[in-house]
């Protein structure tokens, strides 16, 4: 494969807390990092800074984040001490203040949480662990922030969490992949929720299960869907496979590195950025990125992180650029770590291709 690669990462400072398998959201004032750890912190791309915000109510890990609307954001389950969450927050970024929200009817961890078009949101699957057990769960609930209510919607046809879940052009939901309970297994499957009818349907599974990958909407409506583990505490895989909705089936692809518990990201020329690695048996993996071009086809490693991480962040900066932050060192005890990293894709060109010319960094 013939490339010639342009990207960097720079130091941006450490977070005041470290953290990892956190949520970031992109807000008005900048990337707000919630839970992971017992604070949030907000980092302005323009004073390259981070600063302490107010702290959530109750502490968490694995749960999920979105922005309702301008200024306001929604923070769903999650784990806390390994027990699973019904707690939901509303966090008022302007004002710095949090305000419970109504609580989930069950308590989960490990679930997606996805804005809906409508301004609803969506939650899918998880685990609702608690001190005398738990399961995988297949339930799903809506949330209306206008009367701030959850409504049990259809039963997703297996349990699943690790999963991935994705807003299609249509405004349809697709689930993809991850750990089935019953099954004991990783899955291959793949749904569409139908949001005019509160419904599922199947559409064809993957070429092969997955779960702790990553699912990015592409520029032209298919979806990536990249890495994972095959198996239960299995190692990770370099498979990728893109979805095309319109002719329901799957493309193969391969990515350079084996990864899970990793981040994909959309930059905004359409290539898809891939960070790190959760790969006990090659450590050395957590500290790469490559890059795939949704024209070619072709995936290719970029710039490498000073240090290797999994279970981070990875946002979208006004630039152009990619704030990277948190995550775990791949170790046989990994622990949260503090660092952040800024990702500038300055140029990368393939033999036949066109240039991709990222934003240059603005500092």
């Amino acid at each position: 494969m013939n490339a010639n690669l342009a990207g960097e990462f720079k130091d941006t400072g450490s977070m005041l807390e470290p953290r990892y398998f956190h949520c970031a959201v992109t807000t008005e004032l900048g990337v707000l990092v919630i839970a992971g750890s017992g604070g949030i912190e907000l980092y302005n791309s323009l004073s390259q800074e981070w600063s302490a915000r107010a702290v959530l109510p109750v502490a968490r890990h694995t749960c999920g984040a979105v922005i309702l609307r301008p200024g306001v954001v929604l923070v769903a389950g999650g784990s806390d001490a390994g027990n699973a969450l019904r707690d939901a927050q509303l966090y008022d970024v302007a004002a710095d203040c949090w305000r419970a929200a109504s609580p989930l009817h069950t308590p989960r961890f490990g679930h997606t949480t996805t804005l809906l078009e409508s301004g609803r949101v969506l939650v899918v699957g998880g685990n609702n662990l608690g001190p005398s057990g738990g399961q995988v769960q297949d339930s799903v609930e809506l949330y209306d922030p206008l009367g701030d209510l959850w409504h049990r919607q259809g039963w997703l046809p297996v349990d699943a969490m690790n999963h991935t879940a994705t807003l299609l052009p249509d405004a349809n939901l697709l689930v993809v992949g991850g750990f089935s309970g019953r099954q004991n297994a990783a899955l291959a499957n793949a749904f569409i929720y139908d949001v005019a009818s509160g419904q599922w349907a199947p559409v064809r599974p993957m070429p092969m299960p997955l779960m702790q990958h990553t699912a990015t909407l592409l520029l032209d409506g298919r979806v990536l869907v990249a890495g994972g583990a095959n198996e239960p505490f299995g190692p990770a895989q370099n498979h990728a496979c893109i979805y095309d909705p319109a002719a329901d089936s799957w493309e193969l692809s391969e990515m350079c590195v084996p990864r899970k518990d990793h981040t994909a990201t959309r930059l905004a020329a359409g290539q898809v950025l891939v960070v790190g690695a959760s790969d006990i048996s090659n450590p050395e993996n957590a500290r790469t990125a490559e890059l795939y071009d949704p024209l070619s086809g072709q995936w290719v490693l970029t710039a490498q992180m000073p240090h290797g991480r999994f279970g981070h962040s990875a946002s979208c900066l006004p630039t152009g650029e990619v704030l990277v932050a948190g995550g775990a060192r791949p170790i046989s005890h990994p622990a949260p770590v503090s660092g952040a990293e800024i990702y500038t894709l300055a140029r990368v060109s393939h033999q036949g291709a066109s240039t991709w010319a990222g934003v240059k960094p603005s500092r």
